[in-house]
Order: structure tokens, then sequence, then C-alpha cells
């Protein structure tokens, strides 16, 4: 159910997600954080050339030490409802069913690691921002980002406590 005065916060781009455990392949998306869950997009409704034109200037925001803790223009809480549909590999998290979130610098870059209560389990959830991209054999990162995830965090904080 959406709520009107729902807003999206933040639409980060080129995402790498894994699971914790072993032998979890991680996949490729887009992260929209709202006020009140956030979403992983693996397939979505946005063209090639919107999602390259966000995804380039994410890039040189980046390279400017620019905020990327920003929604993307043309986005919104339709189309994440459109996305959320379009596909299970697709999926939201409201913050109520986050118990921690922390982000870890690594050498190679920032990681997000956030804990989830699926009702009868936990599952920790582990995100970063790419670089760049090898194609061959499998898409896989070459890179990861440095990212001050305190925006994230201190959202879902301030929504579950």
């Amino acid at each position: 159910m959406v709520e009107w005065d729902e807003q999206i916060k933040a639409h980060i781009f080129w995402i790498w997600y894994e699971e914790e455990g072993f032998l979890k392949r991680g996949k490729e998306g887009m992260l929209v954080i709202t006020d009140r869950r956030f979403a992983f997009i693996i397939k979505t409704e946005m063209t090639f050339r919107a999602h390259d034109t966000h995804t380039t200037r994410q890039f040189n925001r980046f390279k400017e030490k620019e905020n990327v803790f920003r929604p993307a223009e043309g986005y919104g809480i339709k189309e994440l409802e459109k996305d959320l549909d379009k596909s299970p590999d697709n999926f939201e998290v409201p913050y109520r069913q986050v118990m921690d979130v922390a982000s870890e610098e690594k050498r190679w870059g920032t990681l997000l690691k956030v804990k989830v209560n699926l009702g009868d389990k936990a599952k920790t959830m582990k995100f970063s921002i790419v670089k760049g991209w090898v194609k061959y054999p499998a898409k896989d990162p070459i890179g990861f980002q440095k990212m001050d995830w305190t925006p994230f965090i201190n959202l879902v904080k301030a929504s579950t406590g």
C-alpha cells in the first residue's frame, strides 16, 4: 500500500548487492530510498537512455566529491511501484523490518550492511556502489566507490527508533 505523502530521498545507481552466505552470487541494480522503505531494483521500466544519463551524473558527482544521496529526476513513487511489480527479483524492505544498519570502510570501498527481520529468520544484505564493470565472461564489478551512508543510516534509525 502506497501512502500519498511518501517521498523518494535517494536513488543510487550501480549498486552491487550480495547476501551473506556461501556461494551467493552478487547482483547489479539500483537502490531507491524513501522515507518509509528501501527497494532494490534489478529490472526497471526506466529506459536505457535515462538510466545511462543518471549513472553518468552519479559518476561525475563522485568525481567532484558532490552529494550522490539524492532522487533521480523523473522517477517517483509511481515508477517505483511499477518496477516492484515488474519482477520478483525486485524487492522492498520497510524500515520497521530493519534490525541493524551500519557501514564499513573497506580498503576497496564502503560497504552498507543491513540486517533484516524476515519473520522466521534474519538476513544480512550487503550493498556497495560500483566504479566500473568488466563484461566478460560475466558482468562483474572492477572497483567500488567510497560512500558516506550516514544519511541512509540516520533515516532508518529515525524511522525505527
